[in-house]
């Protein structure tokens, strides 16, 4: 059979960081498809223009992906790149993730103007601007002094915010995504990544999505290859976590799923791979919490799921995620 030469076309959202993994999912297709034209959609998403408005007044996180999903479903584009951390747990009707790249490294990073390396080191009622409850909710648990303040914009606006504010200082520091920092080149800003320890990050956080349409199998072929199955199981993993618990951008929750280095080259090459399953939920105000820690092989992996969410429902996961609906 004749391998197709349509062009490809990538959607993706025109911030620096979007074009950047766009452009890297680009040249990969590009070496494994040298003789199809790779050609690029950039949208405005909804997300990012209302970049001042905090995220969970404004829709949830699928503004960032909604307006690029339409690209992929009224055929104006073959696939669409995204932060997988942007993408609702359940996929949306009539398109799929085919393909999720290695991931790169999960940490949180902190940036401040003279260089602190560690949340212990920041001052006394430092601020720490975040839109993350996320990170807001395990800074507060990790140093009950800091003081937590909105923060929105893409990567390069935060980053200007901290360092070199256009005004009266108004934040002593930020957590950012290590991995786009990383992407952007932005090396000497990615040193301080934060353990996951005491800065568990986002589902999916770190990995990137590339998705199409569920009916378009000459496209799903063609990003096949760009697969990285340890990496896909993974995210899949979070993705259900996610799902099964009903936890969205208003949730301060945590989790990651983290393929577990055991030297086994063996049990590797027949899927039998060890994960380490964490989740972290926090209420609003951060004062009470619960976890979930435990480690189990990939065949196992779908029962762990299972068992994490039992476990974390019968410690009060749903009052703690969904608390607008007590009393109702």
């Amino acid at each position: 059979m004749r391998r197709s030469r349509k062009p490809i076309i990538i959607a993706s959202r025109r911030s620096t960081l979007a074009r950047t993994q766009a452009e890297m999912v680009g040249r990969a297709l590009a070496k494994l498809h040298p003789n199809v034209q790779i050609q690029y959609k950039w949208i405005e998403s909804e997300g990012d223009q209302l970049a001042d408005q905090p995220l969970t007044d404004i829709g949830g996180k699928g503004l960032f992906t909604r307006s690029i999903e339409r690209s992929l479903l009224s055929k104006q584009a073959d696939i669409a790149v995204h932060s997988l951390k942007d993408l609702p747990a359940l996929d949306t009707p009539g398109l799929m993730i085919a393909a999720v790249p290695k991931r790169a490294i999960v940490n949180d990073c902190l940036i401040t103007p003279n260089n602190i390396k560690s949340l212990k080191e920041l001052p006394e009622n430092a601020v720490v601007g975040t839109a993350s409850p996320r990170r807001a909710a395990q800074l507060k648990q990790h140093r009950p002094d800091i003081q937590t303040k909105l923060i929105r914009g893409n990567l390069d606006t935060r980053i200007d915010k901290v360092l070199t504010p256009a005004g009266e200082k108004e934040f002593d520091a930020t957590l950012l995504a290590a991995a786009g920092l990383r992407r952007l080149k932005k090396l000497d800003l990615a040193e301080n990544t934060i353990p996951t320890d005491i800065i568990l990050p986002a589902a999916c956080q770190a990995a990137l999505a590339i998705q199409c349409r569920s009916d378009d199998h000459v496209t799903l072929t063609r990003c096949l290859p760009l697969n990285h199955p340890g990496s896909a199981t993974a995210v899949h993993a979070e993705r259900q976590i996610l799902a099964d618990l009903e936890a969205d951008c208003h949730a301060a929750i945590a989790v990651l799923a983290e393929p577990l280095e055991t030297g086994d080259t063996l049990n590797k090459q027949i899927g039998d791979q060890n994960y380490r399953l964490r989740i972290r939920i926090f209420s609003p105000s951060a004062e009470r919490h619960i976890e979930f820690d435990q480690t189990t092989k990939t065949k196992e992996l779908r029962r762990l799921l299972k068992t994490a969410v039992r476990q974390l429902k019968d410690q009060g996961a749903d009052d703690l995620l969904h608390p607008q609906t007590i009393g109702v």
